[in-house]
């Protein structure tokens, strides 16, 4: 089966999503997605859907994906940039950031780097809570952005089947 629009994917995005083995539904058998690359904006997420414009918010809906490292390393060393985003976004008809690991590796995870920068079991602790405050905080602060904590090879079917429910909703036949 033919997907019936196109997503569009960030020319910035640097560990892309190929939407290669989606898998359809009723014995439909795999969606073929095609996929176009387009600098999306600053602040503008990742993924949308071609034909998604909106003139006050750039886009009608983002998806912002998150790997967790980069997750760690944006809310510890990038926060106001990524505040400013998360503003954007917080605009949009439908905006989400999905993160490509489970809750529970979220709040446990220690990057690398922290074992090369010898940093003690309590500022590790600290870290964690930092990142974890955020993702919390933010959630209230910006309520129109949902927040989705799944693997690699699930986010990608997860964010192919809410791009197709915002197209089937608010697209199909515009």
């Amino acid at each position: 089966m033919q997907s019936p629009f196109v997503i569009l994917v960030d020319t910035r995005e640097s560990m892309p999503w190929t939407f290669s083995n989606i898998p359809g539904l009723k014995n439909q058998g795999e969606i073929v997605v095609k996929t176009e690359w387009q600098c999306l904006g600053n602040k503008l997420g990742d993924y949308t859907i071609k034909g998604a414009e909106s003139p006050s918010t750039g886009w009608r809906i983002s998806i912002e994906r998150k790997a967790i490292n980069d997750l760690y390393s944006t809310i510890l060393s990038r926060r106001l940039d990524f505040e400013v985003e998360l503003e954007c976004l917080n605009d949009m008809e439908y905006s989400a950031v999905v993160v490509e690991a489970p809750l529970e590796k979220v709040i446990t995870y220690s990057p690398e780097y922290w074992k090369e920068m010898e940093f003690t079991p309590d500022q590790q602790i600290s870290k964690r809570r930092i990142v974890v405050g955020s993702i919390q905080a933010w959630q209230l602060r910006y309520p129109n952005v949902r927040w989705w904590f799944l693997s690699r090879k699930y986010a990608e079917i997860w964010v192919y089947r809410l791009l197709y429910r915002f197209w089937e909703d608010r697209m199909k036949g515009n």
